[in-house]
C-alpha cells in the first residue's frame, strides 16, 4: 500500500552498494509484460550457486518500493528480484476489446480497438505475477533453485504468503506489515454479486474505476477478492516464516492478520518469528522501521537459505 493519489508516499531512495549491480528486466506473466529489476552480487563466477529472493510491493507501489531491501540482500551474496504488478507503474495491463468479436481461426489475425486496464487490484493476478517472477528467478544461472525465498510488504505480504502456501519452490518466507486476512463478509458478498454481473454481461468484463475501497489507490476487483482466501492459506504454509507488524498499524487489525498468522504457524510447529516494531505506523516500516525490519529479513534469509 502506498498512500492515495492526494497523499502519495515518497520512499527513501536506494544508495546502491558498491558490490551490487542492478539490471532492468521484463517478466512475462499470462501474456502481460511486467517491469522488473534484478540485483546481483558483483563478481559471481559462472559456477557460483547462491540463494535467490523475490520481493513484492503493496497497493500503489512498484518495483522500487523494496529496492533497498533487494540491494541489501544482494550485497551479502543473494540474487534479488523486484517487479511491478500488472497494470501498475511501468508494467502493462490487460487489454480488453472495445467490442465483442467473432472467434478467430487458428493462426488468423485481425485489427480491433482495445483499451488497457490500469491500476487494477486483482489479488489472484498478483499471485500469478509473483509465480512468474519466481519462474524468471529460477532461470537465472547463478541461482540455487533449492534456496529461494519470498519477501512481501503490506498487500504484497499477503501475496507472498499465498504463493509460499501453493508453490513449493519457496523455501523461506519473510513478510512485513502483511495483509493476511480474508475479505470481510460484506466485501465477499459484493464480490459474489459482481462476479454474477460480469458473467452475465451486466457489468464490464474487467472493472476500471467503477469500484473503490476508501483510502486506497486503484480499482479493486471485487469478484476476484471473493475467491482470494489468503487468511485460509496460512494453514498451508510449511516453510520458516518471519512476520513483522507495526505497533501503530492503522490499515487493519494486526490481531486478525500478522499476529493470527503467527499463532497458527506456531501451533502447527512451523519455525516462525514474530515481532511488533514499536512507535511506527503502517508506512513507518519503510522509514523508522527500515533498519530493524531489513536486518531481521536479511538475517532470516541468511539463516534459512
Amino acid at each position: 500500500m502506498a498512500g492515495t493519489d492526494d497523499n502519495p508516499i515518497i520512499y527513501p531512495r536506494l544508495e546502491m552498494p558498491d558490490n551490487v549491480s542492478r539490471e532492468k528486466i521484463t517478466i512475462w506473466s499470462r501474456g502481460i509484460a511486467l517491469d522488473g529489476d534484478i540485483y546481483r552480487p558483483i563478481g559471481l563466477s559462472a559456477d557460483s550457486a547462491v540463494p535467490g529472493v523475490v520481493l513484492s510491493h503493496g497497493i500503489g507501489g512498484d518495483k522500487l518500493t523494496p529496492e533497498r531491501y533487494a540491494a541489501r540482500f544482494a550485497s551479502s551474496g543473494m540474487i534479488a528480484l523486484t517487479f511491478t504488478h500488472a497494470s501498475w507503474g511501468d508494467s502493462h495491463g490487460q487489454l480488453i476489446a472495445a467490442e465483442p468479436a467473432e472467434p478467430l481461426q487458428a493462426g488468423a489475425e485481425t485489427v480491433t480497438r482495445v483499451r488497457e486496464i490500469r491500476n487494477l487490484l486483482d489479488p489472484l493476478e498478483w499471485v500469478d505475477s509473483y509465480r512468474s517472477a519466481l519462474d524468471y528467478l529460477e532461470g537465472e544461472s547463478n541461482v540455487d533453485t533449492d534456496r529461494i525465498g519470498a519477501w512481501g510488504t503490506s498487500f504484497g505480504g499477503g501475496t507472498a504468503l499465498y504463493t509460499a502456501a501453493i508453490d513449493d519452490r519457496v523455501k523461506v518466507l519473510a513478510i512485513q506489515v502483511p495483509a493476511v486476512l480474508n475479505a470481510p463478509e460484506l466485501l465477499a458478498q459484493a464480490g459474489r454479486q459482481r462476479a454474477i454481473q460480469i458473467a452475465r454481461g451486466e457489468f464490464g468484463p474487467v472493472p476500471q474505476s467503477d469500484d473503490v475501497l476508501p483510502g486506497l489507490k486503484g480499482t479493486p476487483h471485487f469478484a476476484r477478492f471473493a475467491q482470494y482466501k489468503v487468511g485460509d492459506k496460512v494453514d498451508e504454509v510449511t516453510v520458516p516464516t518471519l512476520i513483522l507488524d507495526a505497533a501503530n498499524e492503522e490499515m487493519f487489525d494486526t490481531a486478525e492478520s500478522g499476529a493470527r498468522a503467527y499463532r497458527i504457524l506456531k501451533e502447527r510447529g512451523i519455525e516462525t518469528y514474530y515481532e511488533v516494531l514499536p512507535d511506527i505506523d503502517h508506512y513507518g516500516i519503510y522509514f523508522g522501521g527500515y533498519e530493524r525490519g531489513s536486518s531481521l529479513a536479511h538475517d532470516w534469509f541468511a539463516k534459512h537459505l
